[in-house]
């Protein structure tokens, strides 16, 4: 059932570049891919704004597009991680007592929540990065922005995830706990992993032309940005304890409980990223070449 529901992800995913492939005047596959490129090595903005097609509803579309499969991958392996991630930030467990926590059943009952809010996350942050791509501000400002954006318009679907994955009620002062660290935190990651990520390029370029390069880049830049970030990520869990079993100030954030939830944290966090870089990549290269098979063949060149 769950790999039948991953498929029926995979061909929304597929309709979905359809659409856009017709609403970007059946330009070919080459450019999307030229778009994400130009993405990463964060050339001048006019470079941009010339690989853009023309038309803001365009550009959304095929900013969205892009994180469809991504977000099918990333909702499985989230599953399965998520719950160890949250349990060690929140309950200030060791690592072993949270992965000996791990439900496979609810795990995979816990995906089909990841699934259907990956595809609004996911979709959402690659169309409002792509946006601001073309605007004519500094790295810093794009960061602030997206991050601001991003985080106000998820926290509920974030939160939301959060209550499920620890099986707590979801409530209306559930869905809306912790806005400011989740702010605080989102924006010093985005731009940190904007910055990290411009900075590894310019040292090793090869690593983004195979899977296995861009995977490697994937993990130092998301370890080192959770790690950065984490300041903001444990003020958020320190507000998303249930407040009849909340710790106080000092006996949350002791040196021990913040080395152990930040470093397993980020490590969990980049491996999964890593993963997920290395397997998205063929995975979207078999959907595009089953997209460009259906486009062809049934919508027309």
């Amino acid at each position: 059932v769950i790999m039948g529901r991953i498929v029926f992800a995979l061909a929304l995913a597929l309709f979905a570049t359809c659409e856009a492939h017709v609403a970007s005047v059946r330009r070919p596959f080459v450019a999307h891919t030229a778009v994400r490129r130009v993405a990463v090595a964060r050339p001048r903005v006019a470079e941009v704004k010339a690989a853009l097609p023309v038309g803001m509803a365009a550009r959304i579309v095929q900013g969205a597009t892009q994180g469809a499969v991504g977000a099918v991958v990333a909702a499985t392996l989230s599953a399965f991680t998520e719950p160890v991630v949250n349990r060690i930030l929140v309950q200030r467990i060791s690592v072993m007592e949270s992965i000996n926590q791990l439900d496979m059943a609810k795990s995979r009952k816990f995906f089909m929540t990841t699934l259907p809010t990956n595809f609004l996350k996911f979709p959402l942050f690659e169309a409002v990065n792509l946006v601001m791509q073309a605007v004519d501000v500094p790295d810093v400002i794009k960061g602030l922005v997206t991050g601001f954006l991003f985080t106000t318009l998820t926290l509920p679907v974030t939160n939301y995830r959060f209550c499920k994955s620890m099986e707590r009620p979801i409530t209306t002062e559930s869905l809306f706990t912790a806005y400011l660290p989740t702010v605080l935190r989102d924006v010093v990651y985005g731009i940190s992993r904007n910055k990290l990520n411009t900075a590894f390029v310019m040292m090793w370029p090869g690593l983004l032309a195979t899977s296995g390069g861009r995977a490697a880049l994937m993990f130092p830049v998301v370890l080192l940005s959770c790690i950065i970030s984490s300041p903001g990520n444990e003020l958020r869990g320190y507000y998303l304890q249930p407040k009849e079993k909340r710790l106080g100030f000092k006996a949350f954030f002791q040196p021990a409980n913040y080395m152990r939830s930040t470093v397993a944290g980020a490590l969990i966090m980049a491996t999964s990223l890593g993963i997920g870089t290395y397997v998205t990549a063929p995975v979207r290269m078999v959907v595009a070449a089953i997209r460009a098979f259906i486009c062809a063949k049934f919508i027309g060149a």
